[in-house]
């Protein structure tokens, strides 16, 4: 559809601290909360994990059909714990490696949600990515989930070589809880005193419980994440425990010596502050980290790619900032 059509046909867009919301995302917004509407009832875990599944579906970009991907089992913590291999069709030798946690506030989303986001990663950076599907709330605590993170990641270090990956560069990452998470593996790798990961990728990412920063306040009405919906998934969560500061990252009593990180935070999400906070406390650590925000999309645009151009390229920068930190550019 033209633009100008588009624009007609959608509205006025959505400008708010400063920033402007990209048009096609501004028209798939309109038809999400249609659909939305449509659900009666309150909300339930099944509910939101039905409208992720239709979220990502409809929105994504389509997988790179070059990658070959194989689902698998290994052990974890609570039982077998699914993963997802992701095989990117040009790699020789020992590729470099990307644990990939992803999305849902800990509730919703599995190893569908991210999927196209993953065949992009492999195939432009190069890279054997491997998608854990880790316990949700609010049939399992904050701690399953952080635990089931950190022995995936160290099952892909100790079965690197018969993986076809180079345990020197495996990386991880993670999209809004599964960013909350991977910086979780960072800090508990270093408390163990294990090996940092090549870097964290944490894209969108949540890293302090009850937050009060500015964005929270200006995109509290936000699509797709909004206050209401951040207040669900802490409602899922029950009481989240502060001793261990698995709730809340950023507050860490140390950020020192964690791996070298990237962070891409989106203009149009409560969350936003919170990753370029999180970037500078990283850096007043002594850490190397880079951060920067993708002004005009919304929460989880790395889902957008197949409705909106700036989400493919945003999507894109995202890969290829990837491959920069792993050598593969």
């Amino acid at each position: 559809m033209p633009r100008p059509v588009l624009k007609r046909w959608v509205g006025e867009r959505s400008t708010i601290d400063g920033r402007t919301l990209d048009l096609q995302i501004h028209a798939f917004t309109n038809f999400m909360v249609v659909q939305s509407a449509k659900r009666t009832g309150e909300p339930s875990p099944e509910a939101g994990r039905a409208g992720m599944d239709l979220f990502a579906y409809v929105g994504s970009a389509d997988p790179v059909e070059t990658v070959s991907v194989h689902d698998r089992r290994i052990p974890g913590p609570g039982g077998d714990l699914p993963i997802r291999l992701y095989h990117p069709a040009a790699a020789v030798g020992r590729a470099p490696g990307i644990v990939w946690l992803h999305q849902g506030g800990g509730v919703v989303g599995g190893l569908d949600t991210d999927h196209s986001l993953c065949t992009e990663l492999a195939e432009r950076c190069g890279a054997m990515v491997v998608s854990v599907d880790y316990r949700l709330a609010p049939e399992h605590p904050l701690a399953a989930r952080v635990v089931d993170s950190v022995a995936a990641f160290q099952w892909v270090a100790d079965n690197a070589d018969g993986l076809g990956i180079d345990p020197e560069r495996l990386a991880v990452g993670g999209s809004s809880e599964g960013g909350r998470l991977a910086t979780l593996v960072c800090q508990q790798r270093r408390k163990s005193g294990l090996s940092q990961p090549a870097g964290q990728i944490l894209v969108f990412p949540g890293v302090e419980a009850d937050s009060t920063t500015a964005s929270m306040q200006s995109m509290a009405e936000a699509w797709p994440l909004s206050a209401n919906t951040l207040a669900f998934f802490t409602a899922m969560q029950g009481e989240l425990p502060a001793a261990d500061g698995w709730a809340s990252p950023i507050q860490a009593a140390s950020l020192a010596g964690l791996a070298p990180t990237l962070i891409v935070t989106a203009g149009f999400d409560p969350l936003r502050d919170q990753g370029h906070d999180y970037a500078e406390a990283l850096r007043s650590a002594g850490n190397e980290a880079d951060d920067r925000c993708e002004d005009s999309l919304p929460h989880s645009f790395i889902l957008m790619g197949g409705v909106s151009k700036e989400a493919r390229k945003a999507t894109a920068r995202l890969a290829d900032d990837v491959a920069k930190m792993l050598g593969t550019d």
